[in-house]
């Protein structure tokens, strides 16, 4: 009876932990799900596809126009083509002066370390001499659900630079690195 009563009591531990699995969110979206569902809640969030812009990408990117932070963006988001399941979101906000992009550069990262106060930072140098940072995401329960990048780039031409504000999920980078290695 004893062991009988563990079992169950293991099964419905298991059952509930699969249930409450965590993710990284953008714009307060889980970055999982598919990405028809993700792509309805980036329109909940005015977001609105970007079709010039898909007809380019290959299977498995998605990109939309919206606000984040106050500023016009491009957000692509990353799926897997077999299952459609989102595990990685891009968003890119041009800027005229290289100044500007990095104020917001600034501002972003402060707002980042103010949202995630547990995640484990590491700053660096970019090859353009601009300050980059990395960020593992862990909440308050010590669950890593992520990885955030974020880092100003210089394009080519010298009057534009770009922000760029990057969202790997934990599950995401896990299925990723199973699928290389699997086709090793």
């Amino acid at each position: 009876m004893k062991n009988l009563l563990l079992t169950v009591l293991f099964c419905l531990m298991t059952i509930l932990s699969y249930g409450q699995t965590k993710h990284l969110t953008v714009l307060g979206i889980p970055i999982a799900g598919n990405i028809a569902t993700f792509q309805q809640k980036l329109i909940a969030k005015n977001y609105r596809l970007d079709t010039k812009e898909n007809k380019q990408l290959p299977v498995g990117e998605r990109a939309f126009k919206g606000r984040f932070s106050g500023h016009e963006c491009t957000l692509k988001a990353y799926y897997f083509p077999d299952d459609k399941i989102v595990y990685k979101v891009r968003v890119s906000i041009d800027f005229v002066y290289e100044s500007s992009a990095d104020n917001a550069y600034k501002e972003i990262k402060r707002n980042l370390l103010r949202k995630y106060k547990y995640a484990d930072t590491k700053t660096g140098r970019s090859s353009n001499g601009h300050e980059s940072l990395s960020a593992l995401i862990i909440d308050d329960e010590d669950d890593i659900l992520g990885n955030i990048v974020l880092f100003v780039f210089d394009n080519d031409d010298p009057y534009e630079s770009e922000l760029v504000v990057g969202y790997e999920d934990m599950d995401g980078l896990i299925k990723a690195e199973k699928k290389h290695t699997d086709d090793l």
